[in-house]
């Protein structure tokens, strides 16, 4: 195995690591980490001149680590039809059970 092909090996090795780390962040600290270690396994993968194809991977999954950072998860959110429901006459009774559920 020459030095290239071990460079690609080791920044590869990372970036499968890291990959598998963008599955559990949950919080947005976690998130930002991950971004910040994959800019500087980027770096340093340019640095190395590691192969287009590692840095182009590396890249992508940075990408989308990037966009996946600013999410937020969805509140619950009343449905229509349930929105409905409370303005019908008669609906005062759910009307409770809506504030209830704003509240939660």
């Amino acid at each position: 195995m020459c030095a290239s092909e071990l460079v690609q090996s080791s920044f590869e090795d990372e970036r499968v690591a890291l990959t598998a780390r963008m599955q559990f962040c949950d919080d947005s600290c976690a998130r930002y980490a991950l971004f910040d270690a994959l800019v500087s396994l980027e770096d340093r993968a340019l640095m190395a001149r590691a192969p287009d194809v590692t840095l182009r991977k590396i890249a992508e999954v940075r990408f989308l680590v990037g966009i996946l950072r600013e999410a937020v998860r969805p509140s619950p959110v009343m449905s229509l039809r349930s929105l409905m429901r409370t303005c019908r006459p008669g609906g005062a009774r759910r009307h409770a059970a809506v504030n209830a559920m704003r509240e939660a």
